[in-house]
């Protein structure tokens, strides 16, 4: 009941005010009469107003338009004035052209390159050429000068140009983007415009166009077409920077507070160029972008004026920085807003109700636009990595398939008979191929590593070889340089460690190769040494320990100093041992001392000595030192970033991708080693990085810790006298010889040799003189004594020296000088100069075969080699003969998959060497087709839902150019079931060819019997 009433009290209390309803509703509804009444008004005059705005602004838009093209009419009038030059001068020359467009500079401002273009009719080819001396050209999309062909009833080459412009006598015609403009100007006399094209990072040009009729003749001296077509000489052209010039006109503009401006090039639908500019074929509009500092291009515009030139047409889009509607309604809103006060009043809760709904509406909309922003850019993401992995498989297989033709060769060539210059020359052409495949790596190592899929190896390698190997790689640069190169190994470091010996030689190399570019003259000297980690021992020579728990540092045993010289110096960056002093060719520094010398012969391995073997964990030390330009200190930070250079200015003398540095700090890193660098402006720089590495008992009888250089045994024992007064070059050529088993006097000069001589007697069996530690003067006095002395009147001088003039050379063999070596030396060449001297013959390099047992590996085996490169085929070809196998070869996928099935019973074949990349049918393809008709060809997998027949498969290996790992997986997928990469490697292929007759191959399957 208490319920009830309460009900009624409800009830009751809502139907009281029922008068005051009434007339609430009266007042109600006079005022939305009222508001009404205002809106209407103010509707109409927020219509006039919002009219009078857009057409203030279309007015605006059409006067930016004009300002514009009177600019480019500017450039353009200014430019083609040059018409006059080529009329009035019949004698018209490319430095009078050049001339010319300099001083006339200024009237041009953003139009710098001019030409003119030739008509040549096909049957007046021949005499331009004649007259020019110098064919009609043709750029190919691969950036590859040739003649153009002969298919064209005219032609329209460059004759005269401008400084930065290199396209003499190429075909302008011959590209339609240009071709079109070209006949246009011919046909109308008037200037023409071709398409913009890409000149730089967000950078757009184009070219204009205005034939040339002859002297005092324009397109108003003829009245058709057909005329003005034969009267045509040739056509004056100019390239326009027209994102410079729409910035530089319409960037005064952008502190408008009224509108954003955006200039476009609208691509001609009839052009056929949609595809050009990323356009799809079905799109309604094409566009070009040429100037949109707010980025609104995407937007719809509120004005739009557009004009032709010639054949080609412009935008420009205004787009309101306010909204005009707003604007509109500001202006008018002053009145009706008195009238609307009671309407707001009446309406203010609804007002709140939508502006909350608007911001949850406005959010919802950001939450969906960052979601779909987030796809967007995911699919970006996905789709550049994609393009990035095509574009380097693609440059990878390119470069990679001759170069397996020049190694292959140089690796069947090395099995001929050669001697042990002839076998030089190929190891280092094949060196040669091996740096150029490391360059290519070198961006896909840079990848790896920054995505942290770099693996290291840990084989052992013998580091004197390989710090040779990659001195013959810039054998050639170190000649035309004449530039002395030479290494310095201390005689501790083991002959055989356990480390990465790909990437130790490729940070060497590209350590030595920025010393080349940047050195003019001088040398370079590349210093290895080796750290003892027994930090607690002493040294009866001057080394340095440093302890890495105590900031102080010991100087050696028997050494008491009260300061550190520069040479102990040395020793505190390097952390956790002590090492031999770096000896340096800087003369008058303390590392080019007579005392940093003798610290150098007399400092050995404390560990090594205690247990007559070197330490299983120690530290390489390696520095490249150059006589360079330097490197400002400032500067060398910077040095290790990717794509960088101290010099990254344009203008810079040395070029280079700036990557090389980059990738040594980041493998060194990954090597868990350290990598410095000090320089000093003009004097030099010195990179020096440091490699742990390990060594085991267990390496000593392995083929990479034989001595090196072998040498000749005819060599060992020699006694010479080496001269030279600097005693680190000194040290570095008697490293050279005591590698051969040379023994080695050291004298420094005429009068210390002289003594030697006398006391050593015919012992002694030659001389070898460093030009550069003597005066010719000196040395011919030299020589004259020696002659004169009874015994060795038959003693041999050998002078080393860098390429000498003729004349001075022969002055030198004058005066007694029996032999020259040059530098920089090289062990081989050294030795065959000393056996000469000694009346020896070098002898010839012996062949190098396949074993014996490695001939017949493959006896009686019938191999298939599917490649569409004929020296790939040859050389896969020879390289499996060599190997006794029966070898057959055809040029394609689908000639494969024929020659599988055609096979008769007793030819079958027992391996197929497949190339991936062929056209029409490729490896994966050819590869799927043979293991589908092996299915269909067993009786019992016919009938079963299998991808591959386990009774009949015959072994298919990849070989290919891309060494992207998901070609690797693709192979696989497909049904390979081993993978080799070009170049083909001789070890390499040896040791798949072992799995292949093991049937141990990496996807060879169970197989089953039946």
């Amino acid at each position: 009941m208490e319920g009830a009433d309460v009900s009624s009290l409800r009830w009751v209390l809502y139907r009281k005010p029922n008068s005051c309803f009434r007339h609430w509703t009266a007042r109600v509804l006079f005022i939305a009469l009222g508001w009404m009444l205002a809106c209407g008004v103010g509707a109409l005059l927020w219509k006039d107003a919002l009219r009078s705005m857009e057409q203030e602004f279309r007015l605006k838009c059409v006067n930016r338009k004009e300002v514009l093209k009177s600019e480019v009419e500017n450039n353009l009038n200014a430019s083609f004035a040059i018409v006059g030059l080529t009329a009035s001068l019949p004698n018209l020359n490319n430095e009078i052209w050049m001339t010319y467009a300099r001083r006339t500079l200024f009237l041009r401002p953003y139009v710098t390159r001019l030409l003119y273009v030739e008509r040549v009719i096909a049957s007046e080819r021949a005499a331009f050429e004649r007259k020019w001396n110098s064919s009609i050209l043709y750029v190919t999309p691969q950036n590859t000068v040739i003649r153009r062909p002969d298919n064209d009833t005219e032609y329209s080459p460059i004759v005269f140009e401008t400084e930065d412009e290199h396209y003499l006598f190429v075909d302008s015609g011959a590209y339609p983007r240009y071709r079109s403009a070209i006949d246009a100007a011919r046909d109308t006399g008037l200037f023409t415009l071709s398409p913009v094209t890409p000149r730089a990072k967000n950078s757009w040009q184009m070219g204009a166009y205005l034939a040339y009729y002859g002297r005092g003749r324009d397109l108003t001296n003829f009245s058709s077409v057909a005329e003005r077509r034969q009267a045509c000489k040739g056509y004056v052209g100019t390239v326009m920077n027209v994102t410079e010039l729409f910035h530089r006109v319409l960037f005064q503009f952008t502190d408008d507070v009224d509108m954003d401006v955006v200039a476009v090039f609208v691509v001609n639908p009839m052009s056929g160029l949609y595809s050009y500019y990323n356009c799809s074929a079905s799109a309604s509009d094409c566009t070009v972008v040429l100037f949109d500092p707010a980025r609104r291009a995407h937007e719809v515009s509120k004005a739009v004026a557009l004009w032709d030139y010639g054949t080609q047409s412009f935008s420009v889009r205004c787009f309101p920085k306010q909204n005009l509607t707003l604007l509109a309604l500001r202006a008018i809103i002053a009145w009706p807003l008195l009238m609307s006060l009671v309407v707001i009043f009446c309406f203010i809760i609804v007002c709140l109700v939508l502006k909350r709904m608007q911001a949850i509406e406005k959010d919802v909309a950001v939450m969906e636009k960052m979601d779909e922003d987030l796809k967007v850019a995911k699919v970006a993401a996905e789709a550049a990595d994609k393009a990035k992995s095509n574009f380097l498989a693609t440059v990878s297989h390119e470069i990679r398939t001759p170069m397996n033709g020049v190694i292959g060769m140089t690796n069947l060539l090395m099995g001929t008979d050669l001697t042990d210059q002839q076998l030089e020359y190929v190891k280092i052409a094949q060196a040669s191929g091996n740096a150029l495949i490391a360059l290519i790596n070198d961006v896909l190592d840079l990848s790896k590593i920054e995505a942290g899929r770099m693996e290291l190896e840990a084989v052992p390698f013998n580091i004197r070889k390989e710090v040779d190997c990659v001195f013959h790689l810039f054998d050639e640069t170190v000649q035309q340089k004449k530039l002395e190169m030479s290494m310095l190994v201390h005689n501790t470091v083991p002959t055989c460690v356990i480390g990465d010996p790909g990437r130790f030689r490729q940070i060497l190399g590209n350590l030595i190769g920025n010393a080349l570019k940047f050195t003019k003259e001088g040398s370079i000297l590349v210093c290895v040494r080796v750290m003892d980690p027994n930090q607690g021992s002493s040294s009866d020579f001057t080394a340095i320990n440093v302890d890495q728990n105590s900031p102080d540092t010991h100087s050696s045993q028997g050494l008491i100093t009260e300061t550190l010289s520069e040479v102990e110096l040395e020793g505190l960056r390097l952390r956790g041992g002590s090492t031999a002093p770096r000896l340096s060719i800087q003369p008058g520094t303390e590392f080019n001392s007579r005392e940093a010398v003798e610290s150098w012969r007399k400092w050995n391995l404390k560990t090594s000595a205690l247990n007559c073997k070197p330490p299983s964990h120690f530290t390489i030390i390696a520095s490249v030192e150059d006589t360079g330009i330097g490197i400002p200190q400032h500067l060398e930070k910077r040095l290790f970033q990717p794509f960088s250079q101290a010099n990254s200015s344009t203008s810079r003398e040395h070029g280079g991708t700036g990557i090389g540095l980059s990738i040594c700090e980041k493998l060194v890193k990954l090597m868990n080693g350290e990598i410095t660098v000090t320089s000093n402006v003009g004097v030099g720089s010195v990179f020096e990085f440091f490699l742990p590495v390990k060594f085991h008992d267990a390496l000593e009888g392995k083929p990479c810790c034989s001595k090196f250089p072998a040498g000749d045994k005819r060599l060992s024992g020699m006694h010479v006298v080496l001269v030279d007064n600097n005693l680190v070059r000194q040290e570095v050529t008697a490293n050279y010889l005591q590698c051969l088993d040379i023994y080695v006097d050291l004298v420094e000069d005429m009068e210390s040799t002289l003594e030697l001589l006398r006391i050593k007697g015919t012992s002694l069996q030659a001389i070898l003189v460093d030009l550069e530690g003597l005066s010719l003067a000196s040395i011919a006095d030299l020589t004259s004594t020696v002659r004169n002395m009874p015994s060795f009147k038959a003693l041999p001088v050998l002078g080393l020296s860098l390429a000498l003039p003729p004349l001075i050379e022969k002055e030198l063999r004058d005066a007694g000088v029996s032999y020259m070596v040059k530098k920089p030396l090289r062990h081989s060449s050294l030795a065959c100069v000393l056996l000469e001297a000694m009346n020896l013959t070098p002898t010839p390099a012996t062949k190098r075969a396949v074993k014996v047992d490695d001939s017949k590996l493959l006896s009686d085996k019938r191999i298939l080699v599917v490649d569409d490169n004929m020296v790939n085929r040859r050389v896969a070809t020879s390289m499996l003969k060599k190997y006794g196998a029966i070898v057959s070869s055809v040029n394609g996928g689908a000639e494969a998959v024929d020659a599988v099935k055609n096979r008769k019973e007793d030819e079958k074949l027992d391996l197929i060497v497949m190339d991936i990349q062929m056209p029409e049918m490729d490896g994966w393809e050819a590869t799927r087709r043979i293991r589908n008709w092996e299915v269909e060809n067993c009786f019992i997998c016919r009938t079963k839902n299998i991808s591959w027949c386990r009774h009949h498969r015959l072994p298919i290996v990849a070989v290919t150019a891309d060494v992207l790992k998901g070609t690797h997986t693709e192979c696989i997928n497909s049904g390979m079931d081993d993978y080799l990469t070009k170049p083909l490697d001789q070890k390499q292929l040896h040791s798949l060819l072992e799995r292949f007759v093991g049937k141990d191959m990496f996807n060879s399957p169970e197989y089953e019997q039946f």
